[in-house]
């Protein structure tokens, strides 16, 4: 080859222009014989591993696609199921709160009779008590009213009575007032 291309350097433009335009038939056929040569060999030793590795790529690729729509379709499924829940979750915290809301309404209002109960039955209390006090008062002011009627009056008579006898007489004071 190095020697026509050394021809080729030798030659003049016009021998060139003629060998390119008529070629020798020995090249055109060694260039056929080499090329169905190495396609034979291509084919033989390359081309199947070629295409079992293109197969190979085109079935990981299916696979992945088919894989990546299975995940999709999963993460669709996953996110309903999250909405599902939110909707219940919320639907229960509304029904806590108004059930929380009706047990203070109760427990307020429970706590609101007890106290009027309680406030009601001190008032029972009080008004008892003031009953006791003004006729424990009535009956002491009965006993030191007579004591006075006694001294007033034993001073008038001045006779004094013996004290069993001004008890006697305060008694009867106090039944008969």
């Amino acid at each position: 080859m190095t020697n026509a291309v050394a021809d080729l350097s030798a030659a003049s433009p016009a021998e060139v222009e003629s060998s390119l335009l008529n070629p020798d038939v020995s090249m055109v056929v060694l260039t056929w014989v080499t090329f169905l040569v190495l396609s034979v060999v291509l084919y033989k030793f390359a081309w199947n591993p070629i295409l079992k590795a293109l197969d190979a790529r085109e079935d990981l690729l299916r696979r992945s696609i088919a894989e990546a729509d299975r995940i999709k379709e999963e993460l669709a499924r996953i996110h309903e199921t999250r909405q599902q829940f939110i909707r219940e979750a919320e639907e229960k915290s509304r029904e806590i709160i108004s059930e929380a809301r009706k047990a203070a309404v109760q427990l307020s209002a429970g706590i609101q009779h007890r106290a009027r109960e309680e406030a009601d039955i001190l008032l029972a209390n009080a008004r008892h008590d003031i009953r006791e006090e003004t006729e424990k008062a009535r009956i002491i002011l009965r006993q030191e009213s007579a004591q006075v009627v006694i001294d007033l009056a034993a001073k008038l008579i001045e006779k004094n009575l013996d004290t069993e006898g001004n008890r006697k007489l305060i008694h009867q004071l106090i039944v008969e007032v």
